[in-house]
């Protein structure tokens, strides 16, 4: 089996695990999906953006599922890392946990790339336009999307998101 395909399988789990909890794909996911419309080759990661006020719910949910460790070395208020390992493939699902404010007009994600979770100027102030309404992928009916695939992208890797970069190397 290929990280891809265990990501896939990871994806849907995970999706329908907490199919009724406010969260959506995010980062490599969202881009894989979008730009390539399927997951990263080679990722070793699924990514899913919730809203933090269902955390403590969907770890419960998660964890009845028996299926995943929980990285208690990386976690914090705003994130946690599940671990899956099958057939010595090591995958990694990250949740990572949004403040969304009703007065506002975006939601905020503060462990993103920099994980600087006290340090506001680092958290990233997502507009809730290119999120909301969550959506289906038509080839993936249990796999939540951000409202505005092509923007978000956009809005998280700059104008050349469409181009490919090397993991670790190249962004």
């Amino acid at each position: 089996m290929s990280y891809k395909e265990l990501n896939l399988e990871n994806l849907i789990l995970i999706s329908r695990t907490i199919f009724e909890f406010d969260h959506f794909v995010f980062y490599g996911t969202l881009l894989g999906i979008t730009r390539n419309n399927s997951l990263l080759d080679n990722d070793d990661d699924i990514d899913f953006l919730i809203d933090i006020k269902f955390k403590d719910e969907v770890l419960k949910k998660i964890k009845k599922e028996n299926n995943f460790e929980i990285n208690e070395k990386v976690c914090n208020q705003y994130f946690v890392q599940l671990i899956k390992i099958k057939k010595n493939i090591k995958t990694f699902i990250d949740l990572y946990f949004y403040i969304n404010n009703e007065k506002d007009n975006y939601i905020i994600e503060k462990h993103n790339f920099l994980s600087s979770i006290n340090i506001d100027e680092h958290a990233i102030h997502i507009p809730k336009q290119l999120v909301f309404p969550i959506r289906k992928k038509s080839f993936l009916q249990e796999v939540n999307l951000p409202n505005k695939c092509h923007e978000l992208c956009e809005f998280l890797y700059g104008e050349t998101w469409l181009k490919p970069l090397k993991k670790n190397s190249a962004y």
